[in-house]
């Protein structure tokens, strides 16, 4: 057995001489052959104890240094074993990693978008990770699973996958991924050259005989939580210690509850009565499970009541501040335990962004493995050759907009008339432009009505969009501008033969046909469904409103300049 190695319990199967994996040298494998193979026994070298003492995990975790990775590592899986909490959180961060938007990006320069043989390469090289098929019986993982393993190692400090290649017509591309137990993997005490992490082909039995890592077989997660040696920089290292609050803390309250609320006993006897002394401590011993008790004459038995809440108990607030620690580490945030005063709705948002700061950042850690070790493997078991602008894998977030705010935006700049492209427009809001066709949400005729009609209290305004120039006409023999209250006002007496003081209710309507008519952005189309909209909430000038009078009244109230394309409109 390894130097450092002491396993806890006598479970473990007596040494063997044999190696774990089916063939020790390697290179003799082929590429779709697995290095490591572990027996039905060899799961017994995993063992450790669920329950440990403050010095016995004081002693694993400076014993890291010697770059015995095993005893760390299994620490870290009993922490997740016995601790929901941290399980949990993980888990979360797990389960959005294995959902995030995963996607193989073509390389391009700085600034520039990729070639079309970048992109041809991307598919090449890519696409065969989304169709790996795993043997679930054997562990083995998929790529969603290969995320999950390698978040793993984000908190794990390592992680190392074995990767395993099946070659067809299309040549090699991933089949699956299976996890590598700690024992194959670790930091040579002595060897040449620098400190790195190797292979121990043996998985801690034996002798150990470190080699590099085989080339293209193996993921390799190496994270720290601080600059020093990767041995002893693993994150959850910081909460071992919260786990035996954890841990401890939940033993000591489930004692607790078996005595809470039971009055403490206190008896008396007589100064030197030893035989007293004695009964008195035999019924004390019972009475808490027999509820009776017998006493000499002269013994004095109070019962002192101690019951209060288990909220103020230290063990409760041991567990509370562990599971807390637990989420601020792992999540960034806690809003399930410490809402502050400031109520949970109100921390919400914020909370949930510092979350996903978390996953995103965790995302991009798996990333770089996967962009700067699965890609080359598939490309030079492929192509035989390396280079430096193969495409990456990375998890690309939409951007989060506030539609409103946009929306908002570009009414602004339509109001100060600057120009803007209208795929430009639908791209700020997540829109595609409609084709020819396509069966839409909103009519754009009643929105062009809608936009043209005046609000209550309200004068309709020219159209005068695009710098286009008021309609002149002659007024009484002098030219002036015509405006819509003129308009609207001389074709309603035009029609009706009363003057604009008595037509005041009805104004609103004339002034929505006048503003249509000098629109040049509204169709006949348009304007008639106007005046159909008009007949029906004025009956009493159902017979008037029609297209010929109309197109007389207005003939009357504007200039001929104008006529010649308003009577083209209303034909």
């Amino acid at each position: 057995m390894a130097p450092g190695f002491r396993p806890i319990g006598n479970a473990l199967p007596p040494r063997r001489g044999s190696a774990l994996i089916e063939a020790s040298e390697t290179p003799s494998l082929s590429l779709t052959e697995s290095i490591i193979v572990p027996k039905a026994q060899d799961r017994l070298l995993e063992l450790i104890e669920r329950e440990q003492l403050p010095g016995d995990v004081r002693h694993t975790l400076a014993g890291a240094l010697s770059g015995d990775l095993r005893r760390q590592q299994l620490l870290f899986q009993a922490m997740l074993d016995t601790w929901p909490r941290l399980q949990k959180a993980i888990g979360e961060v797990k389960r959005a990693a294995r959902k995030a938007p995963w996607q193989v990006q073509a390389w391009r320069e700085r600034g520039k978008k990729p070639k079309p043989a970048d992109e041809k390469l991307a598919r090449e090289v890519g696409d065969p990770i989304w169709s790996m098929k795993p043997n679930p019986v054997r562990s083995e993982k998929s790529f969603e699973g290969m995320v999950e393993e390698l978040v793993t190692g984000y908190y794990f400090g390592h992680q190392v996958l074995e990767m395993r290649w099946l070659r067809d017509a299309r040549g090699y591309r991933p089949r699956s991924a299976k996890v590598v137990p700690p024992r194959f993997y670790g930091y040579p005490y002595q060897i040449e050259g620098e400190d790195r992490l190797m292979f121990d082909s043996n998985g801690g039995t034996g002798s150990e005989n470190y080699i590099d890592f085989p080339e293209h077989r193996f993921l390799i997660a190496i994270n720290g939580g601080h600059p020093g040696h990767p041995s002893v920089a693993a994150p959850l290292r910081a909460l071992a210690v919260y786990w035996l609050a954890a841990v401890y803390g939940l033993k000591w309250l489930t004692q607790f509850a078996q005595i809470c609320g039971v009055p403490f006993r206190w008896a008396e006897y007589a100064t030197g009565d030893n035989g007293s002394k004695q009964v008195v401590q035999e019924m004390l011993s019972k009475i808490g499970s027999a509820g009776w008790g017998a006493f000499p004459a002269g013994t004095k038995v109070n019962f002192v009541d101690t019951g209060k809440g288990a909220n103020t108990v230290a063990q409760k607030v041991l567990l509370d501040l562990a599971d807390e620690q637990c989420d601020i580490f792992i999540l960034g945030q806690t809003l399930t335990s410490s809402a502050g005063d400031k109520g949970s709705q109100a921390l919400g948002k914020v909370h949930e962004g510092v979350r996903q700061d978390v996953i995103e950042g965790v995302c991009d850690f798996v990333g770089e493995i996967l962009t700067h070790q699965l890609i080359p493997a598939i490309y030079t078991l492929n192509y035989g050759e390396t280079r430096d602008d193969l495409p990456g894998v990375w998890a690309i977030w939409p951007e989060k907009k506030d539609l409103k705010a946009e929306a908002e935006r570009f009414s602004t700049l339509k109001g100060l008339r600057i120009p803007i492209r209208k795929e430009e427009g639908y791209d700020a809001l997540g829109l595609q432009i409609p084709a020819e066709g396509d069966e839409l949400l909103f009519d754009p005729a009643e929105q062009a009505i809608d936009e043209e009609e005046p609000k209550p209290g309200e004068e309709p305004k020219p159209d005068n969009k695009h710098g286009k120039k008021p309609v002149e006409a002659s007024d009484a023999g002098t030219a002036s501008t015509l405006t819509v209250d003129k308009l609207s006002a001389a074709v309603l007496e035009g029609l009706t033969g009363v003057s604009r003081d008595w037509l005041s209710p009805v104004r609103p309507f004339f002034d929505r046909l006048a503003a249509l008519a000098m629109s040049k952005h509204v169709t006949d189309e348009d304007f008639l469904a106007a005046l159909e909209k008009a007949r029906a909430q004025l009956p009493e000038l159902f017979d008037l409103l029609d297209v010929r009078a109309l197109e007389d009244a207005f003939t009357n109230a504007i200039s001929s300049a104008a006529l010649a394309g308003s009577t083209k409109r209303y034909e």
